[in-house]
Order: C-alpha cells, then sequence, then structure tokens
C-alpha cells in the first residue's frame, strides 16, 4: 500500500510540470514555430508513445519541415481519430508523386466535408490531378540532357541559343512572341476579357499576324483547339511552319503551365487538336517554352519545377522569379517502359539533376555522368540504350557480357528461357548469328559514344568547325537509326532459329 501511495504522490507531484509542457507545445504549434514544438512534441511522446494527439501533431511538424517520410509514418500510426490526417496524407503522397495512394488518402478524406467546406474544391483538383499525373507516369520520355541552367524568368532568353535559322524569340509582358525565319508571320499573347453573366474574365490568348510587304494584318485569334484555358502563351514553331509550341493551363493538364503541341493542317484549313508533350516535359508546376534549333540538332525548354521554396516546391503553382532551363539533344521520341515506380518519378521530375542547377550553365560534359546514371535505368547493350517492357520477352535485353568470360551471356529466349552460355543454344545458325549480333552491337556502342563526341565539339565549336560536321553529324545519325533496325530484325531472327529447334 505504502508503494502505491509513493507512486500517486510522485505523479502529483510532477503533473503540473508535464501539462506546462504539453501546453508549450502546442503554443508553439499554433504560433507555427514547427522546429520547437516538433522537439517538445517528440519529448512527450517520449514519456507516451501511444498519445495520438502527440503523434498527429508531431507528423504536422514534420511536415511542414519537409520531413516527409517521418510525417507519413507519424500520421498513420496517429491513426483515423483525427480526420485532417487522411488530407494531409495524400498532400505528402501528391508531393512525392505516389498518385494511387494520394487518390486514397484524399477520397478517405472526402467523407467528412461537404462541398461548402474550404478544402472541397482543393480535393477535387487534386484528385483529378493526381488521376492525370498516374497515366502520364506511364509515359516517361526519354531525353539526353546537354546542358542546364538556373536564370531568372526577365533573363529567360539568355539560356536559349536558338540560331537566326529557326526564327526569333522575344519576351514581353504575357510571355514570350515568335517571328518566323522568314519574318514573314509572327505568333504572341493577347489579354482579353471576357463577360458571362455579369461576370468579369481575363484570359491571355495566342494570336498571329501575317506580314504582307512592310506592313502587319490585324492579328487573328488561332482556334479554340489552342486557346481553351485561361493562360495560353510562349508560341514557337518549327522550320516546317506547320508545327506550333505553345503553354497552357488548359484543363486536363499536371498542373500549372504545361506544353502542347498542334499542327495546322492545310488541306483542312485549321490546327489540329493539341496534345500534352507529357513527362519530363511537364509537370504539376509551370513548364513552358519548348523550342527548337533544328540546325544544330538541340531543343530547350523551361521549368520552375526545382524553384519553388514552398514545403511542396515540386508541385506548387504559384509563379516564381527563377526558371530552370533545359538544353537537350534532338533525336526519335522513345519511352522509358518497365521501370520501378519511384525510378519512373524520379526519371520524369528530372531529380537528378536537381545538384546541377545554380547560377551558371552546367556543361555536356558536367551532366555526363548523370545521363550514364539515368541510361542504366534503361538498360544497356553495349552502351546502347534500350526501352523494354518486363512482360514482354521480345523487347528484353541482349547482354553483351561486358564483365565475364567470353562464354557469359544473357539471352531471353522468352519468358520462361533465358541464355546465360553460348552453349546453351541449340542451333548452330542461332550461335553464330548472336555472336554477328555482338560485334553489330560493339560497332554501334562505338558510333553512339562518336555522335556524342561530335555534337559535343558542334556545341562549343567556332563558326567554320561547324560547317565541317555539319555533315558528319546527320549522316552519323542516321548510320545509327538503320544499324538500330538491323539489330532489331537480327535478334527477331535469333528467336525465330533458337525456338525453331
Amino acid at each position: 500500500m505504502r508503494q502505491y501511495l509513493s507512486i500517486l504522490f510522485f505523479l502529483l507531484l510532477t503533473l503540473p510540470g508535464y501539462a506546462q509542457t504539453a501546453k508549450q507545445a502546442d503554443d508553439l504549434y499554433a504560433a507555427q514555430e514547427y522546429a520547437e514544438a516538433r522537439a517538445v512534441y517528440n519529448a512527450l511522446l517520449r514519456k507516451q508513445p501511444t498519445h495520438p494527439l502527440y503523434m498527429y501533431r508531431a507528423a504536422r511538424c514534420a511536415q511542414e519541415l519537409g520531413d516527409l517520410d517521418e510525417a507519413e509514418k507519424l500520421f498513420i500510426k496517429a491513426g483515423t481519430k483525427y480526420p485532417l490526417r487522411d488530407f494531409f496524407l495524400g498532400e505528402i503522397y501528391y508531393q512525392q508523386w505516389r498518385m494511387p495512394e494520394a487518390i486514397a488518402a484524399y477520397e478517405a478524406f472526402l467523407p467528412n466535408i461537404n462541398e461548402e467546406h474550404e478544402r472541397w474544391p482543393h480535393v477535387q483538383q487534386r484528385i483529378a490531378s493526381a488521376g492525370v499525373i498516374a497515366r502520364y507516369l506511364k509515359h516517361v520520355s526519354r531525353i539526353e540532357v546537354l546542358s542546364v541552367k538556373r536564370v531568372s524568368r526577365a533573363d529567360l532568353l539568355s539560356a536559349y541559343a536558338i540560331s537566326e535559322e529557326n526564327g526569333t524569340l522575344r519576351l514581353d509582358s504575357l510571355g514570350s512572341s515568335f517571328t518566323t525565319q522568314r519574318a514573314d508571320r509572327r505568333y504572341y499573347s493577347v489579354s482579353v476579357t471576357d463577360t458571362i453573366d455579369s461576370l468579369t474574365a481575363t484570359r491571355t490568348l495566342l494570336v498571329s499576324q501575317q506580314r504582307l510587304l512592310h506592313n502587319w494584318e490585324e492579328p487573328d485569334t488561332l482556334s479554340p483547339a489552342i486557346n481553351s484555358g485561361s493562360v495560353t502563351n510562349y508560341p514557337f514553331v518549327l522550320t516546317d511552319g506547320a508545327t506550333l509550341y505553345f503553354s497552357s493551363d488548359r484543363e486536363g493538364g499536371l498542373g500549372g503551365l504545361d506544353i502542347y503541341m498542334t499542327r495546322y493542317n492545310a488541306a483542312l484549313g485549321q490546327w489540329l487538336p493539341a496534345e500534352n508533350i507529357g513527362m519530363p516535359f511537364n509537370s504539376p508546376a509551370d513548364d513552358y517554352l519548348y523550342a527548337t534549333d533544328e540546325t544544330n540538332g538541340y531543343a530547350f525548354f523551361a521549368t520552375n519545377r526545382h524553384c519553388l521554396a514552398a514545403a511542396d516546391d515540386s508541385l506548387a503553382t504559384t509563379r516564381v522569379d527563377s526558371v530552370d532551363v533545359y538544353q537537350i539533344a534532338l533525336g526519335e521520341r522513345t519511352f522509358l517502359r518497365g521501370l520501378p515506380d519511384n525510378e519512373l518519378v524520379a526519371l520524369a521530375r528530372l531529380d537528378s539533376l536537381i545538384p546541377l542547377l545554380s547560377s551558371s550553365t552546367q556543361s555536356f560534359g558536367e551532366v555526363s555522368e548523370i545521363r550514364t546514371n539515368v541510361r542504366e535505368y534503361r538498360g544497356i547493350i553495349g552502351g546502347t540504350s534500350v526501352e523494354y517492357a518486363s512482360n514482354n520477352p521480345s523487347n528484353r535485353p541482349l547482354s553483351t557480357n561486358a564483365h565475364a568470360d567470353a562464354d557469359s551471356i544473357f539471352f531471353v529466349l522468352n519468358n520462361d528461357i533465358t541464355y546465360t552460355s553460348l552453349s546453351d543454344f541449340r542451333s548452330d545458325s542461332a550461335r553464330v548469328l548472336y555472336e554477328q549480333y555482338i560485334r553489330l552491337e560493339q560497332t554501334q556502342s562505338q558510333a553512339i559514344e562518336m555522335l556524342d563526341s561530335l555534337r559535343h565539339q558542334y556545341y562549343d565549336a567556332d563558326k567554320a568547325t561547324r560547317a565541317s560536321l555539319q555533315a558528319r553529324i546527320p549522316n552519323l545519325s542516321n548510320e545509327i537509326d538503320e544499324r538500330k533496325r538491323t539489330l532489331r530484325q537480327t535478334l527477331t531472327q535469333i528467336r525465330s532459329l533458337e525456338s525453331a529447334q
């Protein structure tokens, strides 16, 4: 009995101090002093590890401080006592591009509010956006980054090295304007005010003007196929005169401004429906001004996905003063397939290039190591990047045994059979053809390395050197494309010969 009385006396002595500590944490939390509040809540949790409110508040502090992994763990441990938990979990998953989990969390939160609640439109928008992002993550394009530069929005065009043969870009108050290489047509944005049922709204539309002799005709507003958002700007037209890239915040995008592409159909006399060019060009932030230099074989696009200072910096749509301009190599558009979701997300967000972002340009050579790491995600055949789907054996890579003995290979015949040695072949013809494939593949690898080297030289060369390289680069590129087709045909023939045995 005396022992129990001693314990009770101890609790009575310590209770005022304990209550004061909890109040201190709540006051710090209410004042948005999240680092200090987190420390106090963590101290409280050491005394009461299962206290749901302390876990919930500690999770919120961790979330505000950007420690999303810890916030997620604490929210889950806190349980469902606090309905906002599901909302904040949805925000965490959305920021990490874990879109199916984000949708599930948001939908779990919705029954706790009604349509008049202030969070209702935000949650509905997040669910719709998460669904779009999840779909686009299944079609991430492979790009080869040549350089990346962070600049102010006011200096955006300083990072766009577009030769006059491809037209002229100029910044204006609504984005940028583009004039064709013949200076006979220009595209730019105008601001218009619409009045519907006594309500006014301002929109930004793309228009074009044709030049006759020395005068510009009246501007023509481009079709609704282009001007369907509240903001449409940053036009660029390819040298074919029919392919238009622009930015828009229209519905169905990933969020903020996205880059779209459309073509003019001369037979119909109209622009075709615009298509979102997808990831990694677009993100839930602002992405814009896709422009190409077809003469020199590269393109540019700008994004502020990594320029936002808020906790969910890669997802906010708030306009900021800085943008990152990526220079990429032009080439056939291919998609990354068969990768884990977290790797697709990292490639879509261009996460691997974040350390390179600074006020100065990062050169081709400085990003080569990162480009190599990205290529490893896709699978390598003798240095050649190959996209493949894991459930399609005809698209899986053949290893060239770069780090093993001469007889060691990795050849996927079908879903059930994989060869690891040349002696595994039953068909002599297939084995000989496979050895030819390896030699051709090595030639392809050397050609690709040479093409990369020539492009690097071209990028840094003077005018005379560029002239000497202008024929070599496209010729070598054509050889690589032709050899790529030969490799695919040879691969099909090997499997056919071996399967016939």
